[in-house]
């Protein structure tokens, strides 16, 4: 006989994600539906498994008592990574593995091309994401902070990739 397991998302995390998409939404990097792919999915997690990996060992990192700049490293880095899968699912590359080199690095590079490199350096989403994330992590009733971390990173991540498929589609029209 199996036990049937489910999974939740904490309460904290709920929020985190809904504060994230409305402030995206509110500064007009959504309007409508989020753009994904089939693979994406796939692609979100072996990242988010190896950040995971990565990050849990680190104390300062599971209690978030981060640095601004190693915060602001962690969400530069997923809109690094959103605009490499963008521009790999974009040009056909069916075998997508991102690395985690330079995840708390200042100057996270971003291996997109030219044109979502440019484009990305004008934008100030991971910015924004972190500033909200902090702000929400002020909360008296804030809990489980590595977790709700990972939440507003994933979603980081996943509007930072609608944000440059929808560049690219406008790009080549």
């Amino acid at each position: 006989m199996s036990e049937e397991h489910t999974f939740t998302t904490s309460l904290q995390a709920q929020k985190v994600a809904r504060a994230i998409v409305l402030l995206a939404r509110e500064r007009g990097f959504i309007d409508g539906q989020l753009a994904t792919a089939p693979e994406l999915g796939e692609i979100e997690k072996q990242l988010f498994l190896k950040m995971f990996a990565e990050l849990r060992a680190n104390e300062k990192i599971a209690d978030c008592t981060l640095s601004g700049i190693q915060m602001s490293a962690l969400f530069t880095f997923v809109f690094a990574k959103a605009a490499e899968t963008a521009a790999q699912i974009y040009e056909g590359v069916t075998n997508i593995e991102l690395d985690t080199e330079g995840m708390l690095s200042v100057n996270v590079p971003i291996a997109a091309g030219e044109l979502l490199n440019s484009y990305g350096a004008e934008l100030d989403f991971p910015d924004i994401c972190m500033a909200r994330f902090v702000e929400l992590s002020q909360e008296p009733e804030f809990e489980n902070p590595f977790f709700s971390l990972f939440e507003a990173l994933k979603w980081c991540y996943r509007i930072s990739f609608h944000i440059f498929w929808e560049y690219l589609e406008q790009q080549n029209r």
